[in-house]
């Protein structure tokens, strides 16, 4: 039998508490560390189809992405969607965990994911944190090589595919051959300086601002594929992560969420 604490363990073993961002709150967020884990629910955000759906499929720990509470709460009156989700999850006695700057920051975490999926060899972390008694280089986004350079247009529809975008934003065409690329899920364009020094010829992105599309100079192509596309395998790492270690009972991947952004 596995308890929630031991499920966190095995997450904090992979991606400690301690390489999440200041401003974070991963960790357990609901529950009780002692209980015994029924089953797992795998998911980016914590919604009221989710928990419904762990309900369904008698899991009692939620596993996410993105932490359910991520400002302080000043009252529980029941309006709103992490309100509402808390007294779901409480009234069912559910946990639920978030590992979010932290997996982002380990070099097999999001993004290590991100780089995988493209088919980049050669990772290494884009922007290093200083260490402190870490036993591998850690930070935020990744840079590697493709094995064989392709040209821009090709890339775009690698990404395209690859993410099942419906949509891909990126700057203008620099004309050179994509080998070298940088990559940040979810909210990463302020990495951009940074994988130019890195000698990637692309940045890949969930999210980038209008002016950053300007690339100063362009001398990089710029990719926002969507922040829910670039951080969607994170549920595929979750299930390898916790599979591999806690095979006695049901790991699910949330088929209720969706992609909260729409397109026309």
């Amino acid at each position: 039998m596995k308890t929630v604490q031991d499920i966190c363990t095995l997450l904090e073993s992979v991606a400690p508490l301690a390489y999440q961002e200041s401003y974070d709150n991963a960790g357990l967020i609901v529950g009780n560390g002692y209980t015994v884990v029924t089953g797992v629910m795998i998911c980016l955000d914590v919604s009221e189809p989710v928990i419904d759906e762990a309900i369904r499929n008698g899991c009692n720990l939620i596993i996410s992405h993105h932490p359910l509470i991520f400002k302080g709460l000043k009252n529980i009156t029941g309006n709103g969607r992490v309100v509402a989700c808390l007294v779901k999850a409480i009234k069912h006695d559910l946990a639920i965990y978030a590992s979010h700057t932290n997996l982002d920051s380990v070099l097999n975490g999001v993004n290590g994911m991100i780089a995988r999926k493209i088919g980049l060899k050669d990772a290494e972390v884009l922007v290093p944190n200083q260490p402190f008694n870490a036993s591998e280089p850690y930070g935020l986004g990744v840079v590697g090589n493709l094995e064989t350079a392709v040209d821009e247009d090709e890339f775009l529809h690698l990404v395209k595919q690859t993410f099942k975008c419906q949509c891909l934003r990126y700057s203008v065409l620099t004309g050179k051959k994509v080998q070298r690329v940088a990559v940040c899920g979810g909210s990463g364009s302020e990495f951009l300086n940074q994988a130019k020094l890195a000698g990637a010829t692309v940045f890949l992105t969930g999210e980038a601002h209008y002016h950053e599309f300007f690339t100063e100079g362009q001398d990089i192509l710029l990719i926002d594929a969507g922040h829910f596309e670039t951080e969607q395998f994170t549920k595929e790492l979750f299930f390898e992560i916790i599979s591999k270690k806690s095979p006695t009972f049901a790991i699910h991947i949330s088929a209720a969420e969706k992609n909260p952004v729409n397109y026309l």
